[in-house]
């Protein structure tokens, strides 16, 4: 069965795609017309390209962002025109008002606790150094009363102690001369004997006395002589602990209140920064223009969020609310299939058609390629790369956010001999055309686009061929429906 090339390749493009050529310069359209239903060979440059729809935008452009998580109270018209300092987004301030009235009544009192606390830690600095001073003191006098008691008190109480008996020595001696003479006198009858009875007892007592004083002296030396040492050095020790024992207790309450002075700080300097920030989040809620422009909602690269820019919907931060777009110089951003991302190359020449302008075409290169796929868009679970084409020059008199279709030229086939896909068929595999007269004329064919293809062997340049088969009568072969979204790939027939 003889089928068109030009049959064949819509049928396959109706599952994968074709490359699209566009004929700048070189007039016709896709599938070429003829009122006569003849061609004549001719030689021609076939470019190779590939069509996808696409958003404008401009290549610069200044984004505006939220400061602050919040809910939009109102916003400017999209496609206002605006001037510098102009408002653009208003975001309810009501909880960020709330907030920063508490944080300034936290604020207040903490500035009281934190006098508080200062006031405490001088308080204990003070005490500190009162205790001290007064163990500095206690232990000064307990060392005094050690060295008055070994240097004074106890030599004046041995010599104490030896004058007594040395006293009771001499009372005994005299109490004993006193006996003695009146046993003489008694002799002779001078005295009673209840007068020598006397003497003998005051003898008595005073032995008794020195006795007592000698044994005074030996419990002295003994034992109350080294208890009292004891004491007094106990008391030297008691008040170097009770010295160390202040400075610690001392140093471990100021301490705690430096603890407390510098949480207090702490807790204030927070705050502080809490109340700041507060306050720059409130002064956030109203956003203004950085500079004149046109209002486009959302993000130019990811269009779908548009929609989310609308009063009451909620905003986080850093989310972009608002684009102003310099138009001087723009782009188109473009979603490739993963199929095709390895045949794109940075400065591949580009051809943009405005679906505003269709009647002009503009010219422009890759820009840029995206190194991660985009996931799939409508649960077709597709990946496609996002490419953007810069247009040459400036102010071009296009709108930010349009679509276009862009035709991006990936090869040339220079200065060969073409006819149109409708003149060329197929059958068993090879490929032929019909002369005016009606005869078959096999031909090997190369690279094609969407509406001519290469002739290699079999036909020279002005020879007349026709766009039918003989039995068509002039008939173009229908071309079935191509999915813009489908994958394009190179077709040779």
């Amino acid at each position: 069965m003889i089928k068109s090339v030009l049959t064949l390749a819509l049928v396959a493009g109706a599952g994968w795609g074709l490359y699209v050529w566009q004929p700048w310069n070189q007039g016709g359209d896709a599938t070429v017309q003829s009122d006569k239903g003849h061609y004549s060979v001719d030689r021609r440059t076939i470019r190779i390209t590939l069509t996808e729809r696409g958003t404008l935008k401009t290549k610069k452009s200044t984004p505006i962002k939220a400061g602050t998580h919040a809910k939009i109270e109102w916003v400017i018209d999209e496609g206002t025109v605006v001037k510098k300092d102009d408002v653009l987004v208003r975001l309810d301030k009501k909880d960020a008002e709330t907030r920063y009235e508490q944080l300034q009544s936290q604020i207040t009192q903490i500035k009281a606790e934190l006098k508080s606390a200062e006031t405490n830690e001088a308080i204990q600095r003070d005490q500190n150094k009162t205790d001290i001073e007064k163990a500095e003191r206690g232990l000064e006098i307990a060392k005094i009363e050690l060295t008055k008691f070994t240097e004074a008190d106890v030599p004046a109480e041995l010599r104490k102690l030896n004058l007594a008996i040395a006293e009771q020595e001499v009372a005994v001696q005299r109490a004993f001369d006193r006996l003695e003479a009146n046993r003489e006198l008694r002799k002779e009858d001078f005295v009673t004997p209840n007068d020598v009875k006397e003497a003998q007892i005051n003898h008595r007592k005073a032995e008794d006395a020195l006795l007592t004083a000698r044994m005074g002296l030996d419990n002295y030396e003994k034992y109350k002589y080294p208890m009292d040492k004891k004491a007094k050095e106990a008391g030297v020790v008691e008040a170097e602990r009770g010295l160390i024992r202040a400075r610690k207790k001392g140093d471990a309450q100021l301490q705690q209140k430096i603890a407390q002075l510098q949480q207090k700080k702490t807790s204030q300097q927070r705050l502080t920064f809490q109340e700041k920030r507060q306050k720059e989040q409130l002064a956030k809620m109203i956003i203004k223009a950085p500079s004149a422009g046109t209002v486009l909602y959302g993000d130019p690269d990811n269009p779908w969020l548009a929609q989310q820019i609308k009063v009451g919907q909620q905003v986080w931060n850093s989310m972009t609310l608002i684009t102003l777009p310099d138009p001087s110089e723009m782009a188109v951003t473009l979603l490739i299939h993963e199929a095709d991302i390895d045949k794109i190359k940075k400065g591949l020449k580009c051809f943009v058609t405005s679906e505003t302008q269709k009647d002009r075409t503009y010219e422009g290169e890759v820009a840029k390629i995206d190194a991660v796929a985009n996931a799939g868009r409508g649960g077709d679970n597709i990946k496609r790369f996002k490419v953007e084409i810069a247009l040459s020059g400036r102010d071009l008199p296009l709108k930010t956010g349009t679509s276009a279709r862009a035709q991006i030229l990936i090869g040339e086939i220079k200065d060969v001999l073409s006819v149109p896909l409708q003149a060329v068929h197929a059958e068993s595999g090879k490929y032929f055309c019909f002369s005016r007269d009606g005869s078959r004329i096999e031909v090997e064919i190369g690279g094609s686009n969407d509406s001519h293809v290469e002739v290699k062997k079999g036909l020279s340049e002005g020879d007349q061929v026709l766009l039918h088969t003989p039995d068509d009568k002039g008939k173009a072969p229908e071309s079935d429906s191509k999915d813009e979204d489908a994958p394009n790939g190179t077709k040779t027939p």
